[in-house]
């Protein structure tokens, strides 16, 4: 006996799970949701007011996301001052920056998924059992 399928493609597309697709960008939008809290600054912080979320990613705008995110102080490069000169770049170093907010502090995605993963895995699921409704 044989056994027709459809592509794996069509099959992903029907369901709304292929990349980019409806279950995707739900996926995105939830993660985020979750992980303001973790940034740096909390929820009304000008991180959360500033990403440029897409259906795959998000990127948070401005001077200092990269330096909060690793959680490492970046300084000029010739002056090794937190002020850097006008157009230079900031190089990391080792020193740790303090975060002031309670839950919040660098690798806020990792920080969020720890502790909230499993909600958004359940979120994500009702989605998708809906229709992507």
């Amino acid at each position: 006996m044989s056994v027709k399928m459809k592509p794996t493609s069509v099959i992903k597309t029907r369901l709304g799970i292929q990349k980019n697709g409806p279950a995707h960008a739900f996926l995105t939008d939830t993660c985020f949701r979750y992980m303001s809290s973790f940034v740096p600054g909390g929820v009304n912080s000008h991180l959360n007011k500033s990403v440029d979320k897409q259906v795959d990613k998000g990127i948070y705008q401005g001077r200092d996301p990269q330096f909060l995110y690793y959680g490492k102080l970046m300084v000029d490069p010739v002056t090794r001052s937190a002020w850097a000169r006008k157009g230079e770049k900031k190089v990391l170093t080792n020193k740790d920056l303090k975060f002031h907010t309670p839950g919040t502090g660098a690798y806020w995605d990792k920080r969020m998924m720890t502790s909230k993963g499993n909600e958004v895995v359940k979120e994500v699921q009702e989605y998708v059992n809906r229709g992507c409704k």
